[in-house]
């Protein structure tokens, strides 16, 4: 009776063809969970703003709301740095206080939302694989919003 021998390095040439394709799928299941963390992470800071200015806004007794360009810089500092004073570290890389759009209408609605432009960590691979210039990562916008009226 012959034995026959199991061909003799095909888990190696097995290996290499999925391995390229688990790696794939390995950092684009990493890069969703960066992008939402980051996107809730600006969702949190966009709340806690129009809170801040829900408190703020009422001047006196008259009952319209006010938006003091002192108010204003403290909400933008709080969205990008965590705290109502100039930080150093912004809260998602790339974030500047110039994002951070804050309107107060006369009756009291509050509104604090940011346009900013999500960078991935693996956008400037995508050319080294082979799938050419042409893919327009930096077009990912995260854009969070928050109403509250004035208390």
């Amino acid at each position: 009776m012959i034995r026959r021998q199991p061909p003799k390095g095909l888990a190696v040439i097995e290996m290499a063809i999925i391995l390229p394709i688990l790696i794939l799928l390995t950092l684009a299941a990493g890069e969703f969970g960066r992008a939402f963390i980051q996107y809730s992470r600006l969702s949190h800071r966009v709340q806690s703003a129009a809170r801040f200015v829900a408190e703020n806004a009422l001047q006196g007794t008259t009952g319209v709301a006010l938006l003091t360009a002192t108010v204003h810089t403290q909400a933008r500092n709080l969205v990008v740095y965590g705290t109502p004073s100039t930080g150093t570290t912004p809260a998602v890389p790339g974030l500047s206080p110039d994002d951070v759009v804050v309107t107060v209408t006369p009756d009291g609605v509050i509104s604090v939302s940011i346009d900013y432009a999500y960078e991935p960590v693996i956008g400037e691979v995508f050319p080294a694989f082979g799938f050419g210039e042409d893919i327009e990562t930096a077009a990912i916008s995260m854009k969070p919003k928050s109403v509250m009226r004035a208390l």
